[in-house]
Parts: structure tokens; C-alpha cells; sequence
């Protein structure tokens, strides 16, 4: 009674939907919790899912069944593929397919990096800017925006430096066009003899059967050997600074030293001479002249200072002249209240 196998998105099915029978292809898809209609290959094996096809206009809540092949087929038979319920009539398909961009930077300067090959100009920059992509070794970063060097480059901002043979990838969500497939189911309009002969769309399985073509090799898709070039690392370099406070135990052993360089006798022309004489005594002059300057502002500031040190005694004096005159008034004012 039932289909036996699960259906591949893209088969053509013929549907039964009041009246009208007609053949068509549809796009199988589970929705997520936050509402997004997600592409899937095939029909899952115990569970309930979405399909879109492009057909008449129908109410919702109305009941559907759908079969591969009509009952005319005596090869396979009579099989029961779907059974369903309008739920929406839509000219849109809001169906998405995962999509993954890959990048390669080309110039890195810290934290910031620019990406090349990820997109075709700027105004497809322009619609993933704040996007997050990350590298293969795990650093997130976000694109910021589109540079005018390249077209399709841009500036991206990560959260450590990242190297320039490191991959960026971004992932993110395409839209699936809908196939606009709508072919009437019009076998039974015709004579009883010629009722077997209707065949509808047929699969992409079924043809390559019949004309005995094999599946397309893809290249990329094949495994093959990978060749990588040997990372040469910069030798470490510890300051000596760092170097005296190690202990024994953490100091690197049997470090080359640098060999020490020759010190050639310098010839000096007359030329060179005079050259190297005004140097010094323009450089004379310069020492004698901050020394000066110096001088002159450690005078300005003592004589600053002395300053707001009178300013300050002549503060503190008037300051205890008015205490004075206070509290006799406040003497004076508690000896008229005790003799009343």
C-alpha cells in the first residue's frame, strides 16, 4: 500500500488534491525552532516534514495524497508515497540551503586582516557586513567592510593574529529556487486503450538506468594526497634582561653567538673631516643651549614656589586675625547672656 523507500527532494510525484491530478517537484524541509525552513535531501525515515511545490491555488487544511507512478504501471505497481495537508499558499520559497564562502587572506597587520576571493564586489561585501567568520584553526573574527584595492576584498577584524596561509570561511544561508513544474495528469481523458501509454516526468535514477550513464565524478570531491610546505618558525629570541632573571634550569643551553664584527680602519678625506667637525659643533651648541634652558626653568621654578609660600603665610595670618575677632565676639556674647 505504502511507498517503501524514502523520497529524494527534486523526484517528480504525482498529487492528488481535490479534483486535480497533476505532476510536480518537490522540496522537502524541516523547520528549526527559531522558524527557518531548512533544505533536505531526503525524506526523514519516522518523522513529519515540510514540502513546497508549485502548483493551483488550494485552500488550506485540505487533504493531499501523492504516488510516484500512476496505476498504469504495472511494473511497480500501486504505492502510496504521501499523504499531507495544505498548510499556506505562498510566491515565495522561503526554503534555505546551508552556504560556506571561502576566503584567503592577503595582507595582515595585527589583529586586522584583508580577505580576497570570499566575494565578487562590494556590494556583496555590503550585505554580509557584521557577518562572524572564523579561520580553520578556530579565531573568530566579524567583516567590517569592503576595500577599494581589490574588488570583492575586504577588512576584517579578528580576535588574535591570524596568518597569511591560514582559510576564513563564512557561514551563512541561500535561498532554493523552487522548480516551476505543473504537468496535468491527463491519462484518464483518453481512450481505455491508450490510458497505459500517458508516462509522466520521469527520475533522474530512472533515466540513467535507461540509458546506462553512470554517476558525474567530481573531482573535488575526490580524496587526494596534500602538500604542504615545511613552516619555517624564527629562531626564539630571549632579551638579556629577561635572560639574568631565569633561573638555570629555564636558560637556553648552547646558544651560537653572533661573530663579532671586524672593525675596519676608517680613511677619512678632508672632506669628512670638516663634515664630521661641524657635526660636533653643531651638536656642542645644542647641549649648551638644553643646558641652559634647564637651568633656566628650575630658577623660574624655585621663584614660583617662593611666591606661593608667601602668598600662603600671608593667607594663614589674615586667616588667624579674623579667628581672633570671632571668638572674642562669641566671649563677649556669653558674658551678656550669664548676667542677664
Amino acid at each position: 500500500r505504502f511507498h517503501k523507500k524514502i523520497l529524494k527532494t527534486r523526484d517528480p510525484i504525482i498529487l492528488s488534491c481535490g479534483w486535480r491530478r497533476f505532476q510536480t517537484i518537490l522540496l522537502y524541509a524541516m523547520e528549526d525552532h527559531n522558524m527557518r525552513m531548512r533544505y533536505i535531501k531526503y525524506t526523514p525515515k519516522f518523522l513529519h516534514c515540510m514540502a513546497v511545490c508549485y502548483g493551483p491555488i488550494v485552500q488550506p487544511g485540505f487533504g493531499i495524497v501523492g504516488i510516484q507512478k500512476i496505476a498504469a504501471d504495472k511494473d511497480i505497481g500501486f504505492r502510496i508515497s504521501i499523504t499531507g495537508v495544505t498548510l499556506e499558499n505562498d510566491k515565495t520559497c522561503k526554503i534555505v540551503k546551508k552556504l560556506k564562502l571561502i576566503g584567503y587572506p592577503y595582507k595582515v597587520h595585527k589583529n586586522t586582516a584583508f580577505i580576497e576571493k570570499m566575494f565578487t564586489s562590494a556590494l556583496e561585501v555590503a550585505k554580509f557586513e557584521g557577518g562572524i567568520i572564523q579561520t580553520v584553526s578556530g579565531i573568530r573574527g566579524h567583516i567590517k567592510k569592503a576595500v577599494s584595492e581589490q574588488e570583492g576584498a575586504f577588512r576584517a577584524k579578528f580576535e588574535d593574529k591570524i596568518l597569511l596561509s591560514d582559510i576564513v570561511s563564512l557561514r551563512t544561508w541561500g535561498l532554493v529556487e523552487c522548480p516551476t513544474l505543473y504537468n496535468l495528469v491527463t491519462n484518464l481523458l483518453m481512450p481505455v486503450a491508450e490510458r497505459s501509454m500517458w508516462s509522466g516526468m520521469r527520475t533522474v535514477y530512472e533515466l540513467r538506468k535507461q540509458f546506462d550513464i553512470s554517476n558525474e565524478l567530481k573531482v573535488d570531491s575526490q580524496y587526494k594526497e596534500i602538500h604542504r610546505d615545511p613552516v619555517k618558525f624564527a629562531p626564539l629570541r630571549i632579551p638579556q634582561k629577561l635572560m639574568k632573571r631565569l633561573p638555570f634550569s629555564a636558560k637556553p643551553k648552547n646558544i651560537l653567538k653572533a661573530k663579532p664584527k671586524e672593525n675596519r680602519p676608517k680613511i677619512l678625506t678632508d672632506t669628512d673631516k670638516k663634515s664630521i667637525s661641524l657635526l660636533n659643533e653643531i651638536a656642542l651648541i645644542q647641549k649648551d643651549i638644553s643646558i641652559s634652558r634647564t637651568k633656566k626653568r628650575k630658577q623660574e621654578a624655585q621663584t614660583n614656589r617662593e611666591k606661593l609660600a608667601k602668598m600662603e603665610e600671608e593667607q594663614n595670618k589674615k586667616r588667624k586675625i579674623n579667628q581672633k575677632k570671632v571668638f572674642k565676639k562669641l566671649a563677649n556674647f556669653k558674658k551678656t547672656k550669664k548676667d542677664r
